[in-house]
């Protein structure tokens, strides 16, 4: 996926270490205190280093929040990205699992998810950041749905940049907003629904829904197992 180029790559095993610390402890304290409300003299405390140590690798926090959510980010296209792990002709299956594995990797990232969008609503390069981040999974859709399009599997008629950003926006506010309870929905049915709706909205074809794609139902159950 494009990315926000990340800062120097240490040369020694000791670099990696500190950088490494540097990036967990910056994460740990945005999350539970906000991105304003932390210094670089706390993240380096919480690195176990000194002030001047943290600009051998970042030259502000800015840049040390934008590493960190590059990580993430990657985690979560890494996540989604189904590959060879199901046939490429499961297609229901595909969509249900790309679904689930986002559930899980939104939700094993929302605090600093949160700290980005309280920064991308203030800020132009978070806001590019965060734009370009959704690009790659808008992207990564196109090219599944005009692959079904060529194989008759879906609406032929539908844009496929549209159609990508409008699915990929109800996933992922969906995602967001599960994090919350009061959705009722345990993560079974909450894939279950997301499927539905991608599946219905590109217009999958009969025989590509479960019972009508059986290899693609099969596949479905033995990733669950």
């Amino acid at each position: 996926m494009t990315s926000i180029v990340p800062g120097p790559l240490p040369a020694t095993a000791r670099g990696r270490r500190t950088k490494s610390a540097l990036v967990q402890a910056g994460r740990q304290l945005f999350e539970e205190h906000g991105f304003s409300a932390v210094g670089i003299d706390a993240i380096a405390h919480g690195a176990g280093v000194s002030h001047g140590t943290f600009y051998t690798w970042f030259d502000s926090k800015e840049a040390l929040l934008r590493e960190i959510v590059t990580g993430v980010a990657e985690d979560i296209f890494a996540a989604t990205s189904i590959g060879t792990r199901l046939p490429p002709y499961a297609w229901y299956a595909r969509i249900e699992a790309a679904n689930r594995s986002f559930l899980r990797a939104v939700t094993r990232h929302s605090r600093i998810l949160r700290v980005l969008d309280s920064q991308a609503d203030v800020r132009e390069d978070f806001r590019e950041q965060r734009l370009e981040i959704r690009e790659s999974f808008v992207r990564r859709g196109m090219e599944g749905l005009v692959r079904m399009q060529e194989l008759g599997l879906a609406d032929p008629l539908l844009p496929p940049r549209a159609t990508a950003s409008a699915l990929g926006a109800m996933v992922e506010s969906f995602a967001h907003l599960w994090q919350d309870p009061v959705e009722g929905l345990d993560e079974a049915e909450a894939v279950d629904v997301l499927t539905r709706l991608w599946a219905g909205a590109i217009g999958l074809a009969p025989q590509a829904w479960p019972g009508g794609d059986r290899a693609g139902t099969a596949a479905t159950e033995a990733l669950n197992e």
